[in-house]
């Protein structure tokens, strides 16, 4: 066997033994940015939805007036 070869697979098996001595603290930190995500995405839904409150009959309401007259047929 080459010498790397078998650099290589001690580098394999080291790298495996520390994620699975680190998986506690890893998926602490997996969930900790999950929950940092859900509140960033609440936060958005809520100004979103104040936004929508305040100023939401400008984008449904279309009137004619606002948007010009229907073109004319030619």
């Amino acid at each position: 066997m080459q010498r790397s070869a078998i650099i290589g697979a001690l580098m394999i098996v080291g790298g495996a033994i520390i994620l699975v001595l680190l998986s506690g603290f890893i998926l602490s930190a997996f969930i900790t940015l999950l929950k940092v995500l859900a509140v960033v995405l609440g936060i958005i839904l809520v100004i979103g939805g104040v936004a929508m409150m305040l100023f939401g009959h400008r984008w449904w309401e279309r009137r004619p007036e606002r948007w010009g007259s229907p073109p004319s047929s030619t």
